[in-house]
């Protein structure tokens, strides 16, 4: 075999499944975050539970309630990933675990593992008019904080299962993400902060054995390593403790419009715009307020004249770009994070949708600049036939032996992270499983080996001289 002769001290190359600095679906190096992956995408859509619907007449008829896990179909036997869960809005009373398929699947096309996860919602009679006619027309202010136990309880189940099925997705039980729109976010952060003791302080009868859908216990879930509520709240910021942000480690990122006349960017009444709910929640920046206090890892993506919606195009834009890097940046690299980025809308949303309302000011937690550093030219290909399955530094030279699909002409390219190429060679290489022996002279720095067949098909992994 061909070998380039250059001279390369103190270099490896560092599998896509190896060590959990940069490994998975991105990587860290000097500040900045790269999201190097793009993965064809299967799914299971499964019953993960039974349990007595959330009403008035307590009929012996359990409900189903599914969950759907996305996850790369492209990763060898064994390989683990993070488990990013998704929860869907609807005021406890609507919506469904569909709503959020296509934010899953891109998740997963980043080489996460997504599942969006389903929860009872409320068919008590004040819940069902409220579900016809509107949430403010009709109020289920009784019913909101029950709902928000059950959904806990449920969302809590479906992550269990997903971890006992762990092996079957390529999950890493130890790496769980938990997200969620408006009522999803309350669900979220009650997923990563909230126990017994804390909701019986508004909730006495939750848990209580016998109490129909309030019966059963809160049972939270370990390996929690984020939580990333859109548009929702907090019944207590209290209750973060900080237990949970610095021994735990659970990071925080808040994404929250300020014209949000749904649920408050800061202090306010439940459906704050409706005038009929008196439970008070604290939104984006109050939680923030509480997880800088505690000293945890914060991203407030402020959405500055943003409504509920987290849709609308350019604060969209900015939730696929901030929030998979924050998450590879605290959970796979194991960095800190303190930040303030927002984005505006122009024209500015009215808080309420006639016009009435104040919309709050940026939040003062940190000052508003620039998000995380995430370079717009990535490596993009996924890898799809062939594999870097095995590598060694060995006399002052890289060993790696890669599996090729076919006979083919290949190209390998070593570049550094803003695309430079130091390395192109071509080869011709037969089926199976091939060595390739590579000698470089490099500055230390994070690079990319890509090998790349004659019809665009690749394999990428990092390299890095220490």
């Amino acid at each position: 075999m061909m070998k380039p002769t250059y001279t390369l001290l103190f270099l490896f190359i560092i599998l896509l499944s190896g060590a959990r600095s940069v490994q998975a679906q991105g990587y860290c190096s000097n500040g900045t975050v790269y999201l190097t992956e793009n993965h064809p995408v299967a799914y299971d859509d499964v019953v993960y539970k039974q349990a007595p619907a959330i009403d008035e007449w307590f009929f012996e008829i359990p409900e189903n309630i599914r969950l759907r896990v996305y996850y790369p179909s492209d990763l060898p036997a064994g390989e683990q990933r993070p488990l990013v869960v998704l929860i869907h809005g609807g005021y406890f009373i609507a919506g469904n675990y569909h709503d959020f398929n296509a934010f899953a699947e891109r998740f997963a096309q980043m080489g996460f593992v997504c599942a969006t996860i389903d929860y009872r919602l409320c068919k008590r009679n004040d819940c069902l008019l409220a579900n016809v006619f509107s949430p403010c027309n009709i109020s289920w202010g009784y019913s909101f904080v029950p709902s928000s136990y059950v959904a806990v309880v449920d969302v809590n189940d479906g992550i269990r299962w997903l971890q006992q099925h762990a092996t079957d997705y390529h999950i890493d039980p130890e790496q769980v993400v938990v997200s969620g729109h408006s009522a999803g976010a309350f669900t979220a952060l009650n997923v990563a902060f909230l126990d017994q003791d804390e909701i019986q302080q508004v909730l006495s009868g939750a848990g209580t054995p016998g109490n129909d859908y309030l019966s059963e216990a809160l049972d939270p879930v370990e390996g929690i390593q984020a939580v990333v509520p859109m548009a929702g709240a907090s019944l207590n910021p209290d209750w973060i403790d900080a237990e949970e942000i610095n021994d735990e480690h659970i990071s925080v990122a808040l994404v929250h419009g300020t014209a949000d006349g749904v649920v408050d960017y800061d202090v306010n009444a439940a459906i704050p715009c409706c005038h009929t709910y008196q439970t008070q929640v604290y939104g984006a920046c109050a939680v923030a307020h509480r997880v800088h206090e505690l000293g945890g890892n914060l991203l407030l993506l402020s959405g500055e004249g943003f409504g509920h919606d987290i849709g609308d195009s350019l604060l969209l834009q900015a939730i696929f770009r901030e929030i998979p890097a924050f998450i590879i940046k605290t959970v796979i690299c194991g960095e800190n994070v303190s930040l303030h980025t927002s984005v505006t809308r122009s024209p500015a949303l009215s808080y309420c949708p006639d016009g009435s309302g104040e919309t709050p000011p940026l939040c003062d937690v940190l000052p508003s600049g620039p998000g995380l550093s995430v370079p717009v030219v990535e490596p993009k290909q996924a890898r799809l036939d062939i594999r870097v399955v095995q590598s060694a530094f060995t006399d002052n030279s890289i060993e790696a032996t890669i599996e090729v699909p076919f006979s083919d002409s290949y190209q390998y390219t070593i570049q550094d992270q803003t695309g430079r190429t130091y390395l192109q060679n071509r080869l011709w290489l037969s089926a199976g499983a091939q060595h390739l022996s590579i000698h470089l002279d490099l500055p230390a720095g994070v690079y990319v080996l890509h090998v790349t067949d004659s019809k665009g098909s690749s394999g990428v992994a990092r390299v890095i001289r220490l």
